[in-house]
């Protein structure tokens, strides 16, 4: 059956007007909570109530959306597509509505917002710092909370409506999807290693280092791949002795104290002063702008669209 387009369009209104008179804050929890426990019963528990009660709430959320969101067995529910898809909705607007209750107990009692802020290292020596004092000059009393972490790891919390909006990279194609990048530079990677660390006589390439020690991020973030394509351009498998991990701070600190070879922006290997040392090798390919990104379709708070605005400029006075 094929359904007009204002008929569709019509039906999607219709439904859109009964979700918003009918559902309610209790059937996003059971729903979520559903998800995780895959059982009835802890769902119940978890959310103090009766089981009966939390038959009830399904029933009528099912009734809500006009599907059926679990497949009935007999020691168990298992989720299906749609109640996945719901799911995930519920999960984001509980976040959204814990994240609305904080903030709005902060405008109470001190008479100004608060912004969340994901950001990826290489922001933190200069440009978060310059934009959190400019904000601060206009809004001293707007609470500016800010966690660091790689691209990949903020994108997945920005899609959970855990910051205003993230400072890093699109890690994927379908990342465009979902959200909107508002570039702010480009950030080119260099191989470095502590000042004290003994080399061999020329090094000139990849290769010339294959052998020794290296700390890299463990993730698929951007620069991690940039890494591996550039080992792949030289022909090479990546280096047989790897370190691992998420940390910038544990990376400049087995690079300085360990003699390992690392790999980071050059701005940031810059702003540790003297004791590493840049090594002049070219790495293949570049990485991709890192900008403001933002959830698509959402309308910013007052606060975060002054920051926003603050970090378009300061970014583009650095590159003037």
């Amino acid at each position: 059956m094929v359904i007009s387009n204002k008929a569709g369009a019509d039906h999607e209104e219709r439904l859109g007007l009964q979700l918003l008179g009918r559902l309610r804050i209790k059937h996003l929890r059971l729903i979520e909570a559903l998800d995780r426990q895959q059982s009835l019963r802890k769902a119940a528990q978890e959310l103090n109530i009766s089981q009966p009660a939390a038959t009830k709430i399904l029933q009528d959320l099912e009734d809500v959306t006009g599907v059926r969101l679990f497949e009935r067995r007999a020691r168990a529910l298992k989720i299906n597509e749609f109640g996945r898809f719901v799911a995930i909705y519920a999960r984001r607007i509980l976040g959204e509505t814990e994240r609305f209750g904080a903030n709005l107990h902060t405008l109470v009692s001190t008479g100004h917002g608060t912004l969340s802020i994901g950001a990826i290292m290489v922001t933190a020596a200069e440009l978060m710092p310059a934009a959190v004092l400019a904000l601060k000059q206009s809004r001293p009393g707007t609470t500016v909370r800010l966690v660091e972490s790689s691209s990949d790891r903020l994108l997945v919390d920005l899609a959970k409506n855990e910051y205003d909006f993230v400072i890093g990279r699109l890690v994927s194609p379908q990342d465009t999807v979902h959200f909107d990048l508002i570039p702010l530079s480009d950030e080119p990677l260099c191989v470095f290693t502590s000042r004290d660390t003994e080399l061999p006589p020329r090094v000139r390439s990849l290769a010339d280092l294959h052998g020794m020690q290296w700390v890299m991020q463990d993730s698929p973030t951007p620069a991690r791949l940039l890494i591996e394509e550039a080992f792949a351009h030289e022909r090479l498998p990546l280096p047989p002795h790897v370190v691992q991990t998420q940390s910038v701070y544990a990376m400049l600190n087995l690079v300085s104290k360990a003699g390992l070879i690392g790999v980071l922006p050059v701005t940031m290997v810059r702003n540790e002063g003297e004791r590493f040392q840049i090594l002049p090798i070219q790495l293949h390919g570049k990485l991709p702008p890192y900008g403001i990104i933002v959830r698509r379709g959402v309308e910013q708070s007052p606060e975060c669209q002054e920051m926003i605005a603050i970090l378009i400029g300061l970014a583009r006075h650095a590159s003037s």
